[in-house]
């Protein structure tokens, strides 16, 4: 454990993670950060790492992805040949972790790796703890094999800091489907919708038949931040600008307002997600994260899933949190790497998306034999849906402090323009306006 220098870290506190792995995680527009860099000679020997060196992972992995992480990490331990324990802790959700973090850096006695998103690392780095961790990838010795083949979207997120450098690595992440009653569609001779005028009209004609609502969008937030970029409006950057202040995002909002008025769109409300009225047959298809697929199901219908319905631009939101180290002495944030390195291996994200509610890192593990079994087995179809996206499509929340507030800001449009209680005109300008 370490000590550290803990400066400011107190507000963090008021910044609760709300991009729970099942909801869910965040989108945003990707900004131009390098994504790779030429592998250079080690500027230093690096330490041998002796046997017994014990490293201490936190994480907010709970139920079935608690129990694949536990299997991943025994899997490290059993196979790594420098002596090396991982130990991991689950600490609570997202913002339990969050919390014990900031105390954990407060006191001196973090974690050597643990989970987070990337506002919050922002958050994290303060306390300059936070290891800028290019001399690792990138060496020649010691450096990640075939970086370029991790998913593009999670290389540019990663490397979105303001500096342009990567703080963190991809691990569980996850994306959005259209998640449809297949059983349903065949008895109603209806097509899976691949654009928004599809979507419509799909909805309208299953809406007729239910006699209420078919489709639904788990995230108002991810709706907007969507469903905007897909009509070709902006929506914000790593300076904190307003960039979904126009026309084509108040399009895209209008859209959805539409089919809510027209009785054949509907949000998750209180039921929070859709999968719970999916299930139930109180709705026929809605737009959610892979990582729910677990809530999916019934023995009454057959479901399946889809890629979303595009807009202009095909733009999907990537979800899911990264890694990060913090800083402990030479050997054990080599051990830690080696750690990092291992749970991006192909055969390890792998084990681990077929074990999880996530999908594979790297474009290779795709098409690895164990992995295409299993997709091809059918038994969760947003394991070949999720991997189909192209990964220049992936957009995500640029990284900012106060990134959070603008997700807050747009959500809270949606639902003011959903139930009525502003134009979408106004929503828009209130929420633009309420971030300036």
């Amino acid at each position: 454990m370490k000590n550290r220098k803990f400066i400011a870290l107190l507000l963090a506190v008021l910044m609760i993670v709300s991009f729970a792995a099942c909801k869910k995680d965040d989108g945003g527009e990707a900004s131009a950060a390098p994504t790779a860099a030429p592998t250079v000679e080690p500027a230093k020997e690096w330490p041998a790492i002796p046997a017994g060196t014990l490293i201490q992972f936190w994480h907010g992995m709970s139920g079935a992805n608690g129990e694949a992480l536990d299997f991943i990490v025994a899997k490290f331990n059993e196979e790594n040949t420098l002596g090396i324990t991982v130990e991991g802790t689950y600490q609570g959700g997202y913002g339990d972790l969050h919390t014990k973090l900031i105390a954990a850096l407060q006191g001196g006695e973090a974690p050597h790796i643990a989970q987070a998103y990337a506002n919050n690392i922002m958050v994290y780095m303060d306390s300059e703890a936070i290891v800028q961790l290019d001399e690792y990838i990138f060496d020649s010795q010691v450096g990640v094999n075939d970086f370029n083949d991790i998913v593009q979207g999670y290389r540019e997120e990663n490397s979105n800091y303001p500096d342009g450098k990567f703080y963190s690595l991809p691990f569980n992440k996850s994306t959005e489907v259209f998640y449809y009653n297949e059983t349903f569609f065949k008895a109603n001779s209806l097509t899976v919708p691949t654009t928004w005028d599809e979507l419509a009209a799909v909805s309208i004609a299953a809406s007729e038949i239910l006699g209420k609502p078919a489709f639904g969008y788990d995230s108002l937030s991810n709706l907007f931040i969507t469903w905007s970029q897909q009509a070709g409006s902006g929506y914000t950057n790593n300076e904190g600008a307003v960039l979904f202040d126009t026309p084509e995002a108040r399009t895209a909002l209008q859209f959805f307002v539409d089919g809510i008025e027209g009785g054949y769109f509907r949000t998750a409300g209180e039921d929070r997600y859709c999968s719970g009225p999916f299930n139930d047959e109180n709705l026929v298809m809605f737009i959610g994260s892979t990582s729910g697929s677990k809530y999916v199901g019934s023995d009454t219908f057959e479901w399946n899933a889809a890629q979303v319905p595009f807009g202009v631009n095909k733009k999907v939101i990537q979800q899911g949190s990264n890694m990060f180290m913090l800083k402990s002495n030479e050997i054990e944030q080599l051990a830690t790497f080696e750690f990092m390195k291992f749970l991006m291996a192909p055969e390890n994200t792998v084990a681990w998306a077929i074990r999880s509610g996530y999908l594979p890192v790297r474009i290779s593990a795709r098409e690895m034999p164990e992995y295409v079994d299993f997709v091809a087995a059918g038994t969760n179809p947003t394991k070949e849906v999720g991997t189909s996206y192209d990964g220049s499509w992936y957009i995500y929340d640029p990284v900012f402090k106060d990134s959070y507030s603008v997700r807050q800001a747009v959500d809270t449009a949606v639902e003011e323009a959903a139930t009525g209680m502003k134009t979408v005109d106004q929503a828009i300008t209130d929420a633009a306006a309420s971030l300036k």
